[in-house]
């Protein structure tokens, strides 16, 4: 989670660490007289004058850069991070709602999160009118090999100025070559909500990120147009929602609570309310929220608040445990330090950091299957190792050093590929199956695949998924 226009200007750009080590303080201890401190300088002066290689401009920056990323990752803090600024410019795209790309989904293609595959192509998109597939696997862009680059910089290659273009070499599945494709890139609006109309009149909205400054606006879209269908009740679905922006988390949880605290936040100094319900709400009726292990942090707030005030009844898996708020400080080379500087609690001053939140009603979420995988040493070069499961076998061939290891291949989701549009099968889902049970629709069964209440002018096309959900990381470009 971090703090929307939150962006404190901090005295720590990367040259101030030889520029200005007299005025360093780690926990009162001076940056210039400590001895790690002074390590710190004497190696980078030494790495200068005698390394074998001349150290030019570029790597001096360089090697500053990776002080910086030193210094944050010896916090041990998972949720404090370093972002470079090509980074920060992918992020406050997302954030702020748009950018200029083609109109995919892409998640990692190989075992350690480089490469990229097309998980989802939108319908009416420029991907989709060049011709581009479901599983396609992204080889080349603009010329360049980048089977095996991070997954954020495939991203960073793709997205582009408005208009220009973008020229993509990919793999399909079941053939060597490689197709080129060139693309004009347009506008990407990002909606982070989408919904649907069941029957009983239950009408159903899931929030995929709070990392979104329409959020809110975009919810109360769907909510009206719910209504102007007949919802009587609702479903709030913040599963794989592993949080973002705390004031649209805030104004979500607004949404639906009359009065009363939403959050608290705690910092080294104080406890204070962050954030209160004020009376006029979005939805009075009677409503459930769906959770699983991936829903965190702004997630955990709107359910936490619904929950502590009596407001809906929390359904599905214990939630994934983080209680704490991060400021994010705009460096002087542009990167971002996120740093965790608060904890936050729900209204009744529950703290949840790595405990998460008991839903009152537990469900396993059945949607997805767990993928076979397993790795050693020790055989032949060459040799095929297989693993028994069951009644399915799964076989993996040792390298020349006798490594071997396998990583079951699963077969994409089922996205919608319209903007806004809920896809939903309730005989394969466990969680919403009891919500319906809850809201007293035990009878709905079967596949709805609805037209989405989002409306946006012509030529605009749907994007962003930029979320962690059973492991595979989704982006949209």
């Amino acid at each position: 989670m971090r703090l929307m226009n939150k962006r404190i200007l901090a005295l720590g750009g990367l040259t101030l660490l030889l520029l200005a080590v007299v005025m360093a303080q780690f926990g009162g201890i001076s940056f210039q007289k400590d001895p790690n401190g002074k390590a710190a300088i004497e190696a980078f002066q030494i790495i200068q004058e005698q390394y074998l290689k001349p150290v030019d401009k570029k790597t001096g920056e360089k090697l500053l850069e990776g002080a910086t990323k030193g210094i944050v990752r010896a916090l041990d803090d998972p949720f404090t991070s370093y972002s470079p600024p090509l980074d920060v410019h992918i992020r406050n795209e997302d954030v702020n709602g748009e950018f200029f790309g083609i109109g995919v989904q892409i998640s990692p293609a190989n075992p350690d999160g480089s490469g990229a595959k097309i998980v989802n192509v939108f319908r009416g998109g420029p991907a989709f009118e060049a011709g581009l597939r479901i599983g396609d696997e992204i080889i080349e862009v603009n010329g360049k090999d980048v089977s095996e680059e991070p997954l954020y910089d495939i991203v960073s290659k793709i997205r582009g100025p408005k208009g220009t273009k973008v020229t993509l070499g990919v793999r399909r599945s079941g053939s060597n070559a490689l197709l080129k494709f060139e693309i004009i890139r347009r506008k990407i609006e990002i909606v982070s909500v989408s919904s649907a109309m069941l029957p009983d009149n239950v009408g159903y909205v899931a929030i995929e990120t709070f990392l979104n400054v329409k959020v809110d606006s975009q919810l109360q879209k769907a909510i009206d147009e719910l209504k102007r269908q007949g919802a009587k009740k609702l479903i709030l679905d913040l599963r794989d929602n592993g949080g973002g922006l705390l004031d649209q988390g805030c104004q979500v949880a607004d949404s639906f609570i009359k009065h009363g605290v939403i959050v608290y936040t705690r910092d080294r100094r104080s406890t204070r309310a962050y954030c209160e319900a004020n009376p006029a709400t979005l939805w009075n009726g009677e409503m459930v929220v769906l959770v699983n292990g991936g829903s965190a942090s702004a997630s955990e707030i709107v359910s936490g608040a619904l929950q502590d005030s009596g407001r809906a009844k929390i359904i599905g898996e214990q939630t994934f445990g983080k209680g704490v708020g991060q400021n994010v400080f705009t460096l002087t080379n542009g990167g971002e330090l996120t740093l965790v500087t608060f904890e936050w609690l729900t209204p009744k001053k529950r703290s949840i950091h790595k405990k998460g939140i008991t839903p009152d009603v537990v469900v396993r979420d059945n949607r997805y299957p767990t993928p076979i995988a397993f790795d050693g040493i020790g055989a032949k070069p060459g040799q095929k190792v297989t693993l028994q499961v069951g009644d399915k076998s799964f076989t993996a061939v040792a390298d020349k050093d006798g490594k071997f290891n396998f990583s079951e291949e699963l077969p994409p989701r089922n996205l919608s590929d319209v903007q806004g549009k809920a896809k939903l099968d309730v005989d394969h889902d466990a969680i919403l199956k009891k919500a319906l049970q809850v809201l007293g629709a035990g009878g709905v069964s079967g596949v709805f695949d609805t037209m989405p209440v989002l409306s946006f002018q012509s030529g605009d096309v749907p994007s962003l998924r930029a979320l962690e959900a059973a492991g595979i990381l989704f982006f949209t470009v």
